[in-house]
């Protein structure tokens, strides 16, 4: 049973296929292929992207066409490939080991979570450093709104500015002079960068969302990250960025809505 990592020479093979849905992800646009893919012989129904004149498949639909494993490891925090094994998606559950009994492995412990925030405030300070505009301040209610932002989102699998009960994102809290960049980053697209990064990277190359990074009418910012899935399955992050409006304050935040 071999195990590996979705090598370059793989994905070569993917791309000579033809392979190319519109898509939009801050600031990235991906278009739906109309190319048929072809697996020893027969036509695979795959979904296929072309994002920056390249192409895309996702792995797991790979797995499933070929007949290899492919899942997501949460204990190597890493996605698995075996190739002696045919696909379920599915990890395999871990034998334990004897011994004292343990607590249950916490995946983002608080402390991490928080570095998280911190860095991407950080990248978005510099950001607004190099276009000659002051930095945000951290603001702790904003910061609480953002995160009920994000678990709402998280919970109802609702990637919106809209809330799952319906009211605009800036019913979160009782100042509406607010605005809002939103992103869900799933796992497997997070090999080469960390969470912080490839939010701010992303946020900054959409328009409407530099916009708000850079605005010198904003002064104060909140983030907030919760643990979910997409609308696919797949692990992800979403991630959230709350700016308030210079002059203004906020004295109560909202509590997660329901649909």
């Amino acid at each position: 049973m071999k195990r590996g990592s979705f090598a370059a020479g793989f994905l070569t093979c993917l791309l000579l296929a033809g392979v190319t849905t519109t898509a939009y992800a801050a600031g990235i646009m991906a278009e739906r292929s109309h190319h048929r893919v072809v697996v020893d012989g027969k036509e695979a129904q795959m979904e296929a992207y072309v994002i920056n004149g390249s192409n895309y498949v996702r792995l797991r639909d790979i797995g499933k066409a070929v007949g290899f494993e492919v899942y997501w490891d949460g204990d190597a925090k890493c996605v698995q490939v075996e190739s002696g094994k045919p696909y379920t998606g599915i990890a395999p559950v871990k034998a334990e080991t004897s011994g004292p009994a343990s607590q249950p492995e916490v995946t983002t412990p608080a402390d991490d979570v928080d570095a998280m925030k911190q860095d991407i405030v950080d990248r978005t300070n510099a950001l607004r450093k190099e276009n000659g505009v002051a930095a945000l301040r951290v603001n702790d209610r904003l910061v609480q709104a953002a995160q009920v932002r994000a678990d709402e989102m998280a919970a109802h699998t609702v990637y919106s500015h809209t809330r799952p009960n319906g009211g605009k994102f800036n019913t979160v809290a009782d100042c509406p002079y607010m605005a809002e960049n939103i992103h869900r980053i799933a796992d497997w697209t997070m090999s080469n960068q960390t969470l912080a990064e490839r939010a701010a990277t992303d946020w900054y190359a959409s328009t409407v969302h530099h916009k708000n990074m850079v605005n010198p009418k904003l002064s104060e910012i909140g983030v907030g990250l919760a643990r979910g899935v997409n609308d696919t399955g797949d692990p992800c992050w979403y991630c959230v960025q709350l700016f308030l409006y210079d002059g203004y304050s906020i004295t109560r935040v909202d509590t997660p809505t329901n649909k």
